[in-house]
């Protein structure tokens, strides 16, 4: 029997399944000029519908692009022989990243901090579903993981404690910390909490975690979903990440004793005055703003509170280590990669115009309710362009408008069981 070959999965960052890539061999990797990608990659859906892109299109032919794998983040699969992971960007032909990168927007708020000398820090947790996976299975008919619903069952803990410790360990092993992994309410219903990290790091470990879990699943029998709302009857999935400054490995969010520093109050301001027009990055579906219930906790207003989970921006303020905001308006929906990049740019906003923080609880205004408003919104920015980029702006909301626009045509052409049910037996 012959060696096995040696193989690298190439991970690409985009806007719907977090990560994409392919398996090449692992030699290939170290030798960047010849590996490339189709720029279609930022125009696929989540079911793979192709929304034509000002940067790839039918009239360009969607182009391929090269690829650059970023070592910092090779790592070993060890759980797949042979097999070891890099993160990958798309690089024009001068050999800079490509501009509609969500990965690379990333990187290009963080120099903007840099020069503020400050370094943010991002901290995620996700909540999600896990289902029984068999061939029987459909999308409206699968069946819960768990015989109970109760939030943090150790009856719930314990029958998925196999799982939750493979994963966990897994993790582990490529340097994400996986700090909590508990049991929430609603059918199959869970949640696992990161260790916060470097915001570019803590991105990578994010879509790592998420990627990697729906994969350890798999090999189970189940099927892990970060849908936003699956149920109508139960609260949604969040995705919410909390997040810190730090200059010199000092966290500088406050300066005293349960107190915001001048710069934690304006990097909080921008969170909240920037949520309107970033909403679409926290809510990029329409199955999202199903998921907005007050009632819920999922504010549909961007106001803030001390240690308050009715707030979209929770500030926590316990000790001067661990101050931080959590902002609970994300979906387990949304590209991790997106999350970050909306909250760093509200929060640089914020600095960069040192904007005043209203009072706790007061409320600057309502947050769009639904895809469509939150596409207007993102694309009326006046702010918002300068910050991202205007190839990403551009390139983000042209998918986003396609994919209301395909929910609109198929409600259109649908017959309900609304519809039936009111009309047919009545009328």
């Amino acid at each position: 029997m012959t060696d096995r070959v040696a193989m690298t999965q190439l991970e690409v960052p985009d806007y719907d399944l977090g990560i994409r890539g392919k398996l090449v061999r692992a030699k290939k990797t170290h030798d960047p000029v010849s590996l490339a990608m189709c720029t279609i990659v930022y125009g696929l859906s989540i079911v793979d519908e192709v929304t034509d892109t000002p940067f790839s299109s039918v009239d360009n032919g969607y182009p391929d692009a090269r690829l650059i794998p970023d070592e910092a983040t090779r790592i070993d699969l060890w759980w797949r022989a042979g097999t070891d992971a890099v993160i990958a960007d798309l690089v024009g032909v001068d050999g800079k990243p490509i501009e509609m990168s969500p990965r690379h927007t990333l990187q290009r708020l963080l120099r903007g901090y840099s020069e503020l000398d400050l370094q943010p820090v991002l901290g995620f947790e996700y909540e999600l579903w896990l289902f029984h996976d068999t061939p029987a299975d459909t999308a409206s008919h699968r069946r819960p993981f768990g015989t109970t619903e109760n939030a943090y069952s150790l009856t719930r803990s314990t029958e998925a404690g196999s799982l939750a410790t493979d994963f966990i360990d897994r993790m582990e092993s490529v340097g994400i910390t996986v700090e909590m992994f508990h049991a929430e309410l609603g059918p199959g219903f869970f949640e696992f909490t990161l260790a916060p990290a470097p915001a570019l790091q803590a991105a990578d470990h994010a879509v790592r975690a998420r990627q990697y879990l729906r994969e350890l699943c798999a090999e189970r029998g189940l099927h892990a979903s970060f849908m936003a709302k699956p149920f109508a009857d139960t609260s949604g999935a969040g995705g919410h990440v909390h997040s810190s400054l730090t200059r010199d490995g000092v966290n500088v969010f406050c300066d005293q004793p349960r107190q915001m520093s001048r710069e934690g109050r304006h990097y909080l301001a921008g969170l909240l005055a920037g949520m309107p027009d970033t909403t679409v990055m926290f809510n990029p579906y329409v199955n999202s703003y199903k998921r907005i219930d007050p009632d819920m906790f999922t504010p549909g207003v961007a106001t803030w509170g001390h240690d308050d989970r009715s707030t979209a921006c929770r500030v926590i303020l316990n000790d001067l280590a661990s101050a931080r905001v959590e902002h609970r308006r994300p979906g387990a929906d949304a590209s991790p990669y997106l999350v970050a990049a909306a909250v760093l740019a509200c929060g640089l906003h914020g600095l960069r115009e040192q904007l005043s923080l209203p009072a706790p609880g007061e409320q600057i205004g309502a947050l769009p309710a639904d895809l469509h408003s939150a596409v207007a919104a993102f694309e009326d920015s006046a702010w918002l362009p300068e910050l991202l980029g205007k190839p990403f702006v551009s390139s983000f909301a042209a998918t986003r408008r396609a994919e209301a626009g395909r929910y609109d045509q198929w409600l259109r052409q649908t017959i309900t069981s609304w519809e039936l049910n009111r009309h047919l037996e009545h009328q």
